[in-house]
């Protein structure tokens, strides 16, 4: 039924515009000619023509089959818990507060003599002493160093018998003709020169 009537309804609007569009062609007067004017007035184009709106097609509503009935499923509610009264607790104590101490006045301890510093101890001025002449100082004499022991001279040993320049020296000995070590004296202590402040 409702597709019927939608279908009957877009028929009716599109009878009456289509009817509504002539109509208005026709009671219109001619359009009268004028001259035209020296300036002419920009050219005014002519509106276009009215068309009839074009029909849209809606297709008709799907109709879905009623669904079978399913009684409704039941809210399952759970029962309320009851809470167990809460235990009696005993009254707490009052607690008075213990009378304030009171604490016994000080003592009154004697006034603190007031100290006098005592006078500043004067110095007597140092004694007048003559200055201490200055002695010069001994002229800086170099250290006597001992006498300068001469070497004795180099002996050069006798070459034994059977050796002479050209033969191989002797094995398992030194050779003969190396001379002896230098025997130097020992060197004389440093002597700090003395000093007179």
């Amino acid at each position: 039924m409702t597709t019927h009537l939608l279908v009957l309804f877009l028929a009716v609007v599109v009878l009456t515009t289509l009817s509504g569009a002539t109509n208005q062609y026709e009671h219109e007067p001619p359009a009268i000619v004028k001259k035209p004017p020296l300036n002419p007035p920009p050219i005014v184009k002519p509106p276009s023509e009215h068309k009839p709106p074009t029909p849209i097609y809606k297709p008709p509503p799907v109709v879905k089959p009623p669904s079978e009935y399913k009684p409704p499923t039941p809210i399952y509610k759970p029962p309320p818990i009851v809470k167990p009264p809460p235990e009696q607790k005993p009254p707490t104590p009052v607690y008075h507060k213990p009378p304030p101490i009171v604490k016994p006045p000080p003592e009154q301890k004697p006034p603190t003599p007031v100290y006098h510093k005592p006078p500043p101890i004067v110095k007597p001025p140092p004694e007048h002493k003559p200055p201490t002449p200055v002695q010069p100082k001994p002229e800086h004499k170099p250290p006597t160093l001992p006498p300068i022991v001469e070497a004795p001279p180099k002996h050069f040993p006798s070459p034994p018998y059977g050796h002479y320049p050209g033969h191989p020296p002797v094995e398992k000995g030194e050779d003969p003709h190396k001379p002896p070590r230098k025997v130097l004296p020992p060197p004389a202590p440093y002597k700090k020169p003395p000093t007179n402040a």
